[in-house]
């Protein structure tokens, strides 16, 4: 049977239906430098604790695969390499077998952290949705990277105080674990009995660095903020400071790209009519997340849109040598498509989880 465009919509219908299923939980990425014998296999999936192999790793290893494990994501993918290797060589084995995840590593170093935020850095511009955990790492200045900054952390069991690298494994499990419906802040760290945290937090995190906080007997996530700190106000904004915020946006982008490609490239002409066909099926797709089902992924009472770029299309017009599209209307610069390519546009708003109270009372 030939593929049609309404198949489009009813893979729109089916992905908005699952978003928060989809995002309830996701993967964690640790690299491991472990020289064991073992099996000789360098890349391992586990879903719980029972099957990590205690013939594969180290003990030390071992127990920062188990932390990752216990705060419930669907899985740790765990790529093991010699002491000596670096982030290219896990890098060129994990991506074989994971299209995204919370990467991070077991015991990273100075170096470890600046070349996985070169390398998240390098994806973003490719428009994949790896993420990262790094620890203390020189300005990474990305929504895609979490940059833990506490100095020290105390586990609650024998391993006791430790540096807060030693953390990076839990918080990939943790931050695996969270989705668009419920977030990071506020959760709670069990395998942590103290943190140290610095004297100023509400500077250090509004420097985009990520803090856990104490809270009378527990240790929790202070607030949900990643890496990022220069904005400008359209493609880079105050939101997307947030992990929450970038979750939804991640998942958004990779529903839209994954059903232009499987649904439409290559299938359809590039009219105008065809591509209002798509749009529809998009802006379907946002109404069906700004609906209760979906628990309000985005906000019922903004117009979430999505339409044809004008600007990106005239643009790309005049660009090819047609000067006189410069002087065209909107509408004319609508009704002709621009060789094999389309431009569209979205306007939308993802509502993140409250962060906090203001409540004031007034006594008569």
């Amino acid at each position: 049977m030939a593929v049609t465009l309404p198949k489009i919509l009813v893979t729109f219908t089916q992905l908005a239906t699952s978003f928060i299923q989809r995002s309830a939980r996701g993967i964690a990425v640790l690299i491991v430098r472990d020289d064991t014998a073992g099996t000789g296999k360098t890349f391992f999936q586990y879903g719980d604790a029972t099957q990590v192999s205690d013939t594969e790793f180290t003990p030390a290893n071992q127990q920062y695969i188990k932390d990752a494990l216990s705060f419930g994501p669907l899985r740790v993918s765990v790529v093991k390499i010699k002491t000596a290797d670096d982030l290219a060589a896990a890098a060129a084995i994990f991506t074989q077998y994971e299209k995204t995840g919370w990467v991070t590593f077991a015991e990273g170093s100075s170096d470890d952290w600046s070349d996985l935020s070169s390398w998240i850095k390098a994806q973003e511009t490719a428009y994949k949705s790896w993420k990262a955990v790094c620890f203390k790492a020189t300005a990474p200045d990305s929504m895609h990277i979490v940059n833990l900054s506490n100095e020290k952390v105390t586990f609650a069991d024998t391993r006791g105080e430790a540096s807060g690298e030693k953390y990076c494994a839990s918080l990939a499990g943790l931050l695996a674990s969270c989705n668009v419906e419920q977030g990071a802040t506020n959760k709670l760290c069990p395998n942590l009995t103290r943190v140290a945290v610095p004297e100023d937090p509400d500077t250090v995190v509004g420097a985009g660095k990520f803090l856990l906080i104490n809270d009378d007997d527990e240790v929790r996530v202070g607030v949900d903020v990643n890496a990022l700190t220069t904005t400008n106000g359209t493609t880079l904004t105050e939101d997307m400071k947030y992990i929450e915020t970038v979750e939804a946006m991640d998942m958004l982008r990779d529903d839209i790209t994954a059903t232009f490609r499987d649904e439409y490239l290559g299938k359809y002409r590039n009219s105008k009519a065809n591509q209002m066909l798509f749009i529809s099926a998009v802006n379907y797709y946002f109404d069906t997340l700004a609906a209760a089902a979906s628990n309000y992924v985005l906000n019922p009472d903004h117009d979430n849109k999505a339409g044809i770029d004008v600007t990106a299309q005239r643009n790309a017009w005049i660009g090819s040598g047609k000067a006189e599209a410069a002087d065209w209307d909107d509408a004319t610069v609508m009704a002709t498509p621009f060789k094999r390519m389309v431009y569209l546009a979205g306007d939308v708003q993802i509502l993140g989880c409250m962060g906090g109270l203001e409540f004031a009372v007034t006594l008569m």
